[in-house]
């Protein structure tokens, strides 16, 4: 008999992991870089690169610069941006995030006959295509007004068991004519804690 009821008694006890298991939360949307977004310290994470670029573009569009140049709306030649942490997030995205908010401001054309991504590919053979029923032997030339380069760098810091980790997000805008820089901004996130969390 009591081997029976230390065996029940056993029984009920693994039986708790699995309520528990069971029990864990269900996956659901989120805004993407809502305040319910998972955080991790060591990694760069979608929150970081939305704030972050969102925040020197707006700045940048806000200074009036791109009415400077030559062609209206100016025309912007994304050179290049530099993913250089230990995080492996995907670069194409961003940029795809910076296009989207530089040509909805109205003030910007991106230009995206140069380049390997697929719309860069799309552009190219278009063009092709048109300078081939025009009867030219090349394409030509979409001159930009600005260049813009982008850099993700970090910064990584330790006390105990507690983590801080410091992302620099930085973009330069270069004047095509003169190669001079006309802007430049650095957004720096920082983020601390001994685990990663959901919300911020």
């Amino acid at each position: 008999m009591p081997r029976t009821l230390n065996t029940i008694r056993l029984a009920g006890v693994l039986a708790v992991p699995a309520v528990l298991v069971a029990c864990g939360s269900p996956a659901k949307y989120q805004e993407p870089g809502g305040t319910s977004s998972i955080v991790s310290v060591g990694e760069v994470d979608a929150q970081d690169l939305s704030m972050a670029a969102n925040q020197i573009l707006s700045e940048m569009i806000a200074t009036g610069v791109l009415k400077s140049a030559a062609h209206q709306p100016a025309r912007i030649r994304i050179e290049r941006f530099v993913n250089d942490t230990s995080s492996n997030f995907p670069v194409d995205v961003v940029i795809l995030k910076m296009r989207e908010q530089l040509v909805n401001s109205g003030q910007a054309q991106v230009v995206t006959a140069y380049g390997s991504n697929p719309e860069s590919k799309e552009s190219q053979d278009a063009l092709k295509q048109q300078a081939f029923r025009e009867g030219k032997a090349s394409v030509d030339s979409l001159d930009p007004d600005f260049f813009l380069t982008g850099k993700v760098e970090q910064l990584k810091r330790s006390a105990g068991s507690t983590k801080q980790a410091n992302y620099y997000f930085s973009l330069t805008l270069t004047d095509a004519r003169t190669g001079r820089e006309v802007f430049t901004k650095l957004a720096e996130v920082q983020k601390q804690g001994t685990k990663n969390s959901v919300g911020f």
